[in-house]
């Protein structure tokens, strides 16, 4: 399942990456979860900002790594059910 990613190195490359590449509803949670933490910054800390575009990178990572999508089958007992 790898696919070749492109860059993610902007907020709208990361839009882009979970559109395409993410977990089924990944971007409109993201959106979410962006809008409430820049809700919530103070004008001069956006660390929870960075926070939330950090975890969903690092989710768009793991949706395209086949190691690591194969090890949470087999932990889930390989049939894809919880």
């Amino acid at each position: 399942m790898s696919r070749a990613l492109p860059e993610i190195r902007t907020v709208d490359d990361l839009r882009s990456a979970l559109s395409r590449y993410g977990f089924p509803g990944d971007r409109e949670r993201f959106e979410e979860e962006l809008a409430a933490a820049v809700g919530i910054s103070p004008t001069d800390d956006f660390t929870g900002v960075g926070a939330v575009v950090r975890a969903y990178r690092h989710r768009v990572l793991i949706r395209n790594s086949s190691e690591i999508m194969t090890a949470l089958e087999d932990a889930r007992g390989g049939d894809g059910r919880t």
